[in-house]
């Protein structure tokens, strides 16, 4: 399914915040895993958290990316539980 309108006018404010990790200049990325047990879940359009390019998505070279990591290896990395900073965000920015 395609994003509404409304999720993308929220997308562009949370991507607008900046790279969780090192405040630079973000993509989205739709978590699909927990920080805190094995398992996956179904993507959705509103959870998703704004990461740089080298958070996101690069997988070779130097393991700092969630595509990399994993949901669970980026939480032991940063510190940061995607899915809960996802909601935290769609909360805060109104949708």
């Amino acid at each position: 399914m395609n994003p509404t309108a409304a999720e993308k006018r929220v997308w562009s404010l949370i991507a607008a915040e900046g790279c969780l990790v090192c405040s630079g200049e973000a993509t989205l990325h739709h978590p699909t895993g927990y920080a805190d047990k094995m398992g996956r879940f179904t993507r959705s359009h509103q959870l998703v958290t704004p990461l740089c390019p080298t958070h996101h998505m690069i997988q070779h070279g130097p393991r700092e990316s969630v595509e990399a990591l994993g949901h669970r290896g980026f939480y032991e990395a940063y510190g940061i539980d995607l899915l809960a900073e996802a909601k935290r965000l769609w909360v805060k920015h109104g949708a």
